[in-house]
């Protein structure tokens, strides 16, 4: 078992196999100035240059915290491009990591097979936009070892977390989205600057993992974005994920409690932004922990919001009447869940004994936290869900994955299935849509559970295959590699090509087709790879009819 602080040190330092120790370094030209970087090698001992530590943006400090972002100005001299900027101030409420980071923080990094700019060749590019709820993460985690095994152009970024990168007051003062905004601002850096690394600015796909996830699928709908990229991937997460957007009123009443416990008056929203402005960062994120009610839900106070249609706005519109409109990129979308989801936090819950007996004791309340409903109604919708996944058993050891059923489908799985929906119904572009269920030799969720546990196929285990972040760094099993192989193939045929299979062999053995029909059908990768439908039926039409009555964004809109 992998201790949290070697993890901890894993997951901020570059995860790369080996290093050129060669006196020679890649150099270039953009933009904003000259940069030397560094030689990698990747996983089947392939070079590339790295540049590491690139300001997309101006640091969002003093006058700028709160405040959307600005182009990163031209440097003086050469910038040396070798290590990793800092992560944006955030702390862990899942592996229980204290504060990190710093303000200064919104750098990218670029890794590519070109080695020398005298190098003609042009590659598909492939942006990855990081999970961690929007309040921790870094593109920093995101090792390029085996991506860059691939002809590809790779770009991770940091974006501005948490109360710093979501807090709104609903109004021209703080329209909210920042840390979004951020994303879009990478975006059109890459845009504008990756032809100099190889990169084809008319082949970029966006590709992200449950908040990043998310985040992809946000800019299909936004102006901001539009135009800046060709073709999306969402693994884990949609906007139609009730934690991904959530009410104004919300946000704006969370920005206030903020405001609030770190002794700013909240009379009239310029005063209070301008003495927010001058708190510390750290008070500011480990606020969080003022609107827990149970263990650590609600998990996520600060998200993305709709605002005012205004020059800037990231989100003028909830995104499903963009979508109704035809105002989205009309790009091909790849998107998907893992079968267990929702191990990640039924891991921390099985662990702590105490947590597990609140859940059985006090399911009612606690799913109403979850929900974050004061609707005294809700108890009955509560004892619904509870007989639906437990039956008349009791909330514990026996019945650990049925909890891991409930979270998936509470995070991430219905939501999915609506967007696909959602999709087919209104877009003309293809939708490819997965389920992911080989569960991997060292899942995420192991860190936080019991270890000896097998939860299945959890959140992030798939983007555990993809890049070299943390557990992963020990050994794969012949199992493992084979689907960590089989992954990346598919995401860069699609982002070469705009097709996952353009053809098929011994690694890749059946086409995975878009879907066309109601069934929507699934590419399943785990036992192999092979196409079906009606995806977890009784479950998604359960959950449908719940949200019609909770009047919660995922409504059955069909």
């Amino acid at each position: 078992m992998l201790t949290k602080f070697a993890f901890t040190i894993l997951l901020f330092t570059q995860c790369s196999t080996a290093e050129d120790e060669s006196h020679l370094q890649p150099s270039n030209k953009i933009n904003q100035g000259s940069l030397t970087g560094k030689y990698m090698e990747s996983r089947n001992g392939r070079q590339f240059s790295a540049y590491l530590g690139i300001p997309y943006a101006e640091p969002p400090i003093g006058n700028l915290r709160f405040k959307a972002p600005i182009p990163g100005a031209p440097w003086k001299g050469n910038l040396k491009a070798t290590e990793h900027g800092a992560m944006c101030p955030q702390e862990d409420p899942i592996l229980k990591l204290p504060y990190m980071g710093d303000e200064n923080c919104l750098f990218l990094n670029v890794y590519t097979p070109q080695l020398t700019t005298s190098d003609s060749r042009s590659f598909a590019v492939m942006i990855f936009i990081h999970g961690g709820g929007f309040v921790c993460g870094t593109g920093n985690s995101y090792g390029p070892d085996y991506l860059l095994d691939e002809d590809i152009v790779l770009v991770t970024f940091n974006y501005r977390l948490g109360p710093l990168g979501f807090m709104s007051t609903g109004d021209e003062i703080l329209p909210g989205n920042n840390g979004l905004k951020d994303q879009s601002l990478a975006l059109k850096w890459v845009n504008q600057n990756i032809r100099a690394f190889g990169g084809d600015p008319k082949r970029i796909t966006i590709f992200g993992e449950s908040a990043g996830a998310a985040s992809v699928h946000f800019h299909m709908f936004s102006p901001l974005s539009r135009g800046l990229f060709s073709a999306a991937i969402s693994q884990s997460g949609t906007v139609f994920s009730t934690w991904a957007l959530t009410d104004k009123k919300f946000v704006v009443g969370n920005t206030k409690k903020l405001a609030q416990y770190v002794g700013c008056s909240t009379d009239n929203h310029y005063d209070m932004i301008e003495c927010l402005r001058s708190a510390d960062e750290m008070k500011l994120v480990e606020s969080r922990r003022i609107f827990y009610e149970w263990d650590i839900e609600p998990l996520m106070v600060f998200t993305a919001v709709v605002e005012d249609d205004t020059e800037g706005s990231f989100l003028p519109d909830s995104p499903l009447n963009i979508l109704k409109s035809g105002k989205y990129a009309n790009v091909p979308w790849i998107t998907g869940v893992n079968s267990a989801e929702g191990a990640f936090r039924v891991a921390g819950i099985h662990k702590d004994k105490k947590l597990l007996r609140e859940l059985d004791e006090d399911f009612n309340r606690i799913m109403a936290i979850t929900f974050i409903s004061k609707d005294p109604q809700f108890e009955h919708i509560a004892k619904r869900i509870r007989k639906f996944y437990f039956g008349n058993k009791q909330i514990g050891e026996n019945t650990i994955l049925n909890a891991v059923d409930l979270y998936s489908d509470i995070i991430i799985i219905p939501a999915t299935h609506l967007s696909v929906e959602l999709h087919l119904k209104y877009s003309k572009q293809p939708v490819y849509y997965y389920l992911f269920s080989h569960s991997i030799q060292h899942s995420f969720a192991e860190l936080i559970g019991v270890p000896s546990f097998r939860y299945g196929a959890g959140h992030l285990d798939e983007a555990l295959l993809q890049f070299p972040v943390g557990l992963m760094l020990r050994a794969m099993d012949q199992e493992d590699l084979r689907y960590s192989r089989l992954l990346i193939s598919m995401w860069t045929n699609f982002a070469a090509y705009g097709n996952p299979t353009p053809e098929t062999g011994s690694l890749i053995t059946s086409k995975w087709e878009p879907v066309t029909t109601t069934a929507l059908e699934y590419y399943h990768i785990g036992g192999g790879v092979h196409t079906s439908s009606n995806l977890y039926s009784e479950r998604i039409q359960f959950w449908k009819q719940i949200n019609k009555e909770m009047k919660l964004s995922m409504r059955d809109e069909l």
